[in-house]
């Protein structure tokens, strides 16, 4: 899988290369919607936390020909989230990610009725829990952050643009006690 991403990147950047792109030609591109998250210990399998929310997906990309581009995304969100323990917290995410769109909405000049995408980045899917210390409502940051990929498919409904797509957020072995979080969006596009 990393070798087939690492050609798709060295591809997509030896053809804008060819291109010549100017930081003027690159399009404005938004996506709004639902995003469903749940935490997940890869050890044990055990599902600390589930969340439902809102996301708000803005890129900037790099038209290569009429139906692909690359360039960056910044997915952020907020949602309610459900621990195991039954408490509600107050669940967010924020990402800074690559990416590279093929077909539909890759360009403004595409006029495919599918598209896909791929996302490869470094964010966080942080909750705010209740601290048990017994000194006041206290609340601190349980953060899960790592490495962040996402597939994803746009499809033409009616004229709209919907993306479908399925991200994680993957944590270090290195940190202890933290989960992995999967994340299922399904988000509305417009320029």
């Amino acid at each position: 899988m990393k070798k087939l991403l690492s050609v798709l990147a060295v591809i997509a950047g030896l053809t804008a290369a060819t291109a010549q792109s100017s930081i003027k030609d690159g399009e404005w591109f938004h996506a709004v919607g639902y995003d469903y998250a749940i935490g997940i210990d890869l050890s044990s399998l055990a599902v600390p936390f589930a969340s439902n929310g809102v996301t708000w997906a803005p890129r900037y990309t790099f038209p290569v020909g009429d139906e692909m581009s690359f360039g960056l995304v910044a997915p952020v969100g907020l949602g309610i989230a459900q621990s195991s323990a039954g408490g509600i917290n107050l669940g967010y995410h924020y990402t800074l990610a690559a990416t590279l769109q093929v077909g539909l909405a890759s360009t403004r000049a595409s006029n495919a009725f599918i598209g896909a995408f791929v996302n490869i980045g470094y964010g966080s899917y942080a909750r705010q829990v209740r601290n048990n210390s017994g000194i006041g409502p206290a609340f601190e940051r349980d953060g899960s952050n790592g490495v962040f990929s996402e597939l994803g498919v746009r499809y033409d409904y009616l004229g709209n643009e919907v993306n479908l797509s399925a991200g994680m957020w993957r944590v270090p072995v290195s940190a202890v006690d933290k989960a992995d979080v999967l994340s299922l969006r399904l988000l509305y596009g417009f320029w």
